[in-house]
């Protein structure tokens, strides 16, 4: 039978935190009677992450891995995921969890009223100043250029799988491809909820999303998507007008 949701969980050198992750969101799944799959990307590891996934999975028949020759990137490991994914729905999870197990039941709670649950992170309590700043400066730009009146675009949602599947996702090589989801779902008059979330920090490894480079190319494919957006916004704006 076809399962409720897809709990994809990407994964780069992350040995010590992925069979916790898939324990916790095992049981806190099977608390809630969710039927879900789990589907583990891993992105090239060079630590023991591939033969960990690989254990998980001989051990559980609901999870599943994915191994990329090469590193993709977390936007790569999301267009993997959306290939294989089984799930009605789908939730992005890191393998470091990100968040109290608990607040699982949120985005399922919500999920018959949206296609779309979009998670907001309780605090940045372990952000460094500068990545304060330039989550700042993301959220405030996306909401500008785009209109968008969500509070929230890099954090945990939940997506309904037809949604993902009616777009093409651009920017994988980016952040920015967690808001473009979002503005082409918005854009296509598809449901987006925001539900709060704790946030949990990391207890082992360091995050791999505050490299310089990433931020840069973020930027650009910000602009570049605006650049394309607007007109055609316009266009259809004005065409609703004279209709």
């Amino acid at each position: 039978m076809k399962p409720f949701l897809t709990v994809f969980i990407p994964a780069y050198n992350e040995e010590a935190n992925l069979a916790h992750c898939v324990e916790v969101v095992r049981l806190k799944m099977g608390e809630l009677n969710v039927a879900c799959e789990i589907l583990i990307i891993d992105d090239a590891s060079r630590d023991g992450t591939a033969a960990m996934a690989d254990e998980l999975t001989a051990r559980w028949g609901s999870v599943h891995v994915v191994h990329h020759p090469r590193n993709l990137g977390i936007g790569g490991a999301f267009i993997t995921a959306l290939s294989q994914a089984q799930g009605e729905w789908l939730i992005l999870i890191p393998a470091d969890l990100a968040l109290e197990p608990g607040e699982l039941h949120r985005y399922i709670d919500v999920s018959s009223q949206a296609d779309v649950v979009v998670g907001l992170r309780s605090d940045r309590s372990d952000y460094t100043l500068l990545r304060q700043l330039v989550s700042w400066t993301n959220i405030h730009l996306i909401q500008t250029l785009f209109g968008m009146e969500l509070r929230q675009f890099q954090y945990i949602s939940m997506y309904r799988m037809d949604v993902l599947r009616g777009m093409s996702v651009e920017y994988a090589r980016s952040a920015f491809f967690l808001a473009e989801v979002l503005i082409k779902a918005r854009d296509l008059g598809y449901r987006l909820a925001e539900v709060e979330i704790r946030y949990a920090p990391r207890l082992n490894g360091k995050p791999t999303g505050a490299k310089l480079r990433l931020v840069v190319n973020t930027v650009i494919d910000i602009f570049r998507f605006w650049l394309r957006w607007m007109p055609a916004r316009a266009h259809i704006q004005y065409r609703h007008k004279t209709t």
